[in-house]
């Protein structure tokens, strides 16, 4: 009976191994990648909007990590906090991303509503604010949902607590009593109310839920002031506060947009607050010159921090806490909180706290964390160019722009030369604007590269926001030039709005084609009706339901369709289509339909995560190992990295694949290994019969360990590296999960 279950978790593996090796994309974080001569330390990061930052302690080292959570294309980012005293302390760990709820959308803090060390998540709801619950699964995060909507108790109506799509509330403990609260600004009005939690007031009382979430108004004008309706003026002791109740605005005059972030700023024990305001670049510091259980705001500070370099930020800041550099002390990291049309770049300002009562928060970067990684702005998009024809594999990166207060956006082509080897790729930054290609002021271009005119050279398509194509001949020599835009509007080819061109023979004639990806979700085809010198391409002659492919999101009116073809290893043509859902879309290309008819959907998520608003893809064998890379692009700038294969192990977190009775998981670590492998379980006594490690041919490998402590040290300094199954036999019960093993 044993070896028959042995047998079964080898055919186990090697299914596993086979649904990875289609389907499951590694992520890497360490191709190399230089700007200025100096190397990037996380270049494949994605990029950031406009974040917002909570702290929590993700791996249980007993150190404060970073949860990023980004309102531009509702990303999350998880940092680990490697315990230095600079911003580089903290380490991208995307590993821990899928921990978290995927619906998330607009604000989400991390915080700790019961006190039980396992982070809880409060976030934008349908009403308001939602809260998930967290919870430990073995030795896994997991998150529920607590409350759709967070209310309060009035008499006997409950009401949610309103939180409007553009904020960010405080959820603090302010009254000092041991459980969460919430201050927000209401539907109406610019008074910050005070919603306070109930627990700590029912303890003893049989009837209460506990493990609840319930709240009271304790005040609809908090701190007695308000915020004027038209600007971010403060008004102390406003009439309309009534003993700490306010009364409604007129009809139709409603709270703008504010961030709220709650601090102790003179150090007396109660919430002062730092409010950012939507049309506004500044942040305002109100004090509370009242105590725990009775606000009164006595004074205001615009231009915070008056001591120092004051905020700026285009536009709507909002300020988080963290210790930057792991003194004890928490700083403030200011970004933008806007859902559009923000600061997209050098927008996330460090203040370290220096712990002087006069002047705590000192300026001391304008990008922290981003200046280790690739940021083109808003809307990356990326696509294989070799400019200067050594056959090493370059990227041009397109943008929808870098934003410019009171001005449109600017689009530009950013350049990454491949400055590596055929099996070792590196990238350096040579250009965020190749040949000027700004100046031409087009909105949201996209570029593609292929020999239209049969010269040899490849040229350049541009796409961009009103729909058309231009073409720029390539009149280089040993390196491509485009030094003008030859034919504007292309052949008059229109696809509507946000054409993202791909040149590509898509029907075998040897002639290079075009397929357009556009605002509404769906293709167009323009086969090529000339010759292989003269081009010719015409409107009537398009498929414009090409593959009857259309990405949008619940029968959406906005798709962002961005194409990317490929012939495989069979020869057949691959289509991948990225999308305003944040997934990439795989497709086989059928020959009999490319002029009508349907492709079959292979993948609704190719890459297998979520990329944020607005992804694409470029999909290419970058290290000529046999297996696809695939460089990806989103709404909020940067580049990221998947693979078939694992080009960096050491960022890989292995999860486990099964479970037994009694023995919910193993535990191994660390994971990748390169000597020794420590496995232990959540129980006390864990005795196994037999421990079997498994290539990934399936042939098992000599194993040795010893006793040490509550667990197992295993030597793993004969395996080669690679994936391995590791199996150990328990009471009759199989415990196994995989794990990396490098050099």
């Amino acid at each position: 009976m044993r070896n028959i279950k042995f047998l079964l978790l080898l055919v186990l593996f090697n299914a596993i191994l086979n649904a990875l090796s289609a389907q499951h994309k590694y992520r890497s974080l360490n191709v190399p990648v230089y700007k200025n001569g100096v190397r990037l330390i996380q270049p494949w990061h994605g990029g950031f909007n406009s974040p917002q930052f909570s702290v929590f302690d993700l791996n249980e080292d007993g150190i404060s990590d970073l949860f990023v959570f980004d309102r531009v294309g509702n990303k999350v980012y998880t940092y680990i906090n490697r315990g230095g005293n600079t911003d580089t302390t903290y380490q991208y760990a995307p590993a821990y991303e899928l921990m978290f709820p995927s619906e998330l959308n607009n604000w989400a803090l991390i915080r700790d509503y019961n006190y039980d060390g396992v982070p809880d998540i409060f976030c934008k709801g349908p009403l308001g604010i939602s809260a998930y619950k967290g919870f430990k699964d073995g030795n896994k995060l997991k998150f529920e949902l607590l409350q759709e909507v967070v209310s309060y108790t009035s008499g006997i109506y409950s009401i949610n607590i309103w939180v409007s799509i553009d904020d960010i509330p405080v959820i603090t403990d302010v009254n000092r009593d041991g459980d969460l609260d919430v201050l927000s600004f209401g539907l109406f009005g610019s008074a910050v109310e005070y919603y306070e939690n109930q627990t700590q007031e029912n303890i003893g009382n049989p009837s209460f839920e506990y493990d609840s979430l319930k709240f009271i108004q304790a005040s609809a004008c908090w701190g007695r002031f308000t915020e004027a309706q038209m600007n971010n003026t403060i008004i102390l002791n406003d009439p309309s506060c009534l003993n700490g109740l306010d009364d409604l605005p007129p009809a139709g005059i409603r709270h703008a947009g504010s961030t709220l972030f709650d601090l102790d700023y003179d150090n007396d024990h109660d919430v002062d607050l730092l409010i950012g305001d939507i049309a506004y670049p500044t942040l305002t510091l109100v004090r509370n010159c009242g105590d725990s259980s009775w606000a009164n705001v006595c004074s205001f500070e615009s231009g915070f921090p008056a001591c120092d370099a004051p905020v700026t930020m285009q536009v709507f800041p909002a300020a988080f806490p963290l210790d930057a550099n792991n003194d004890g002390l928490m700083d403030l990291v200011v970004a933008p909180n806007a859902r559009t049309s923000a600061q997209d770049v050098n927008n996330l300002l460090l203040y370290k706290n220096t712990g002087n009562p006069t002047c705590p928060y000192v300026f001391e970067s304008d990008s922290f964390l981003t200046k280790q990684f690739l940021d083109f702005g808003t809307g990356s998009r990326p696509v294989l160019f070799d400019f200067n024809y050594d056959g090493l594999q370059d990227i041009v990166v397109c943008n929808y722009g870098y934003f410019r207060p009171g001005q449109t956006y600017k689009s530009s082509l950013a350049l990454l030369k491949n400055t590596g080897t055929a099996t070792n790729p590196a990238f350096e930054l040579l250009s965020t604007d190749y040949f000027g290609i700004g100046s031409y002021n087009l909105l949201n271009i996209h570029a593609a590269f292929g020999d239209l005119d049969g010269d040899g050279k490849q040229d350049m398509l541009l796409g961009e926001s009103n729909g058309y194509l231009h073409f720029l001949k390539n009149t280089g020599g040993l390196m491509a030039n485009f030094s003008a835009l030859t034919t504007p509007e292309y052949f008059q080819l229109d696809v509507g709005q946000y054409s993202t061109p791909f040149i590509f023979d898509v029907n075998g004639d040897s002639l290079p084609d075009i397929v357009c990806g556009k605002r509404d979700g769906t293709l167009t085809f323009y086969p090529n009706l000339g010759t292989k010198t003269a081009p010719y391409f015409h409107n009537d002659s398009a498929n414009h339901q090409f593959g009857k492919i259309r990405v949008n999101l619940n029968g959406g009116q906005i798709g962002n369709s961005v194409p990317f073809l490929r012939r495989n290893e069979n020869n057949e043509i691959e289509l991948y289509v990225g999308s305003f859902t944040g997934y990439i879309y795989k497709y086989r290309v059928n020959p009999d339909s490319i002029y009508g008819g349907s492709f079959e959907l292979l993948s609704d998520n190719a890459i297998g995560v979520r990329l944020g608003v607005n992804s694409a893809v470029l999909v290419t064998d970058l290290n000529g190992d046999g297996k696809m890379d695939y460089v990806c692009g989103s709404e909020t700038g940067g580049l990221s990295l998947y693979s078939d294969t694992i080009l960096d192990p050491e960022d890989i977190m292995i999860e486990s694949t099964g479970s037994a009775p009694d023995y919910s998981y193993i535990n191994i670590f660390p994971n990748p290994a390169r000597d020794f492998l420590w496995l232990q379980t959540n129980e006390r006594n864990f005795y196994p019969s037999a421990i079997r490690i498994v290539d990934i041919n399936g042939r098992e490998q000599p194993v040795s360990y010893t006793v040490a402590g509550s667990g197992y040290q295993l030597n793993v300094q004969h395996l080669l590296p690679g994936i391995y199954l590791l199996m150990a036999t328990v009471d009759y019960n199989f415990l196994y999960t995989r794990f990396v093993v490098t050099r």
